[in-house]
Parts: C-alpha cells; structure tokens; sequence
C-alpha cells in the first residue's frame, strides 16, 4: 500500500511508483429461501442473491447442489432480482434432512457458496 508522499510523488509523475489497483473481490451469495432447518415437501423453490464485482446482474453462473449432486443452474430472474430453480423432493423419505449447496462463479473464475440444510416432512 502507498503512503501519502508515495501518492503525492504519482501524482506529480513520478513512474518509480506503482499505481493503486483495485482489490478483486469474490462474488458473494446468501440463499434466500429455504432457510436453514425448514421443513419442505414437493416442489421446493430456491432463491439465491448472487452478486460480483466482474459482473453485471444476472450474469453470473449459480449452480445448486442437493446433498453434494448437481442440482441445476439456476436461472436469474429480473423479477425478483433473485437466481431460482426447483427441486422436487416428492421422492425422499419423509424426516430426510437434506444440504443445499449454492455456488456462484463470476467469469474470471472466483467462486463463493453458501448452504443450508432442510427436512422433508
């Protein structure tokens, strides 16, 4: 990091002196819905907020994971603003609890996620 007479002394010319670049930060996720230790059936609807600094919204690439299986990649939504899918837990055992993985990745290649964990009734 420069201190102040570095960053006079670059204002004023001086090459010797590297220029500030911005911190690259990765994207962030939270999952919206379901929240943690809800109790599900059928057709459940995830929602993810996915955002990036490489990005413009809705260009992200988010992919849901149930129990460490690819889900699905969901899909952006300028709705809701929010990236959603369905997975249909009709077919697993009533009092299953089940992990919801969401991951997001920007195109640079910086990838985030975030869980949550859900029981079937």
């Amino acid at each position: 990091m420069l201190n102040t007479r570095d960053r006079i002394s670059s204002l004023r010319g001086n090459s010797a002196v590297a220029p500030v670049r911005p911190k690259v930060r990765s994207p962030r996720i939270r999952m919206v819905t379901p929240g943690a230790s809800f109790k599900v059936g059928g057709d459940v609807f995830i929602l993810v907020d996915a955002l990036s600094d490489h990005e413009t919204v809705g260009n992200l690439r988010v992919e849901l994971l149930v129990d460490g299986a690819t889900l699905i990649s969901a899909k952006y939504s300028p709705l809701s603003g929010y990236y959603g899918a369905i997975w249909d837990s009709s077919s697993e055992r009533s009092g299953s609890i089940h992990t919801i993985i969401a991951k997001v990745t920007d195109s640079v290649g910086n990838t985030k996620s975030t869980l949550t964990t859900v029981s079937v009734r």
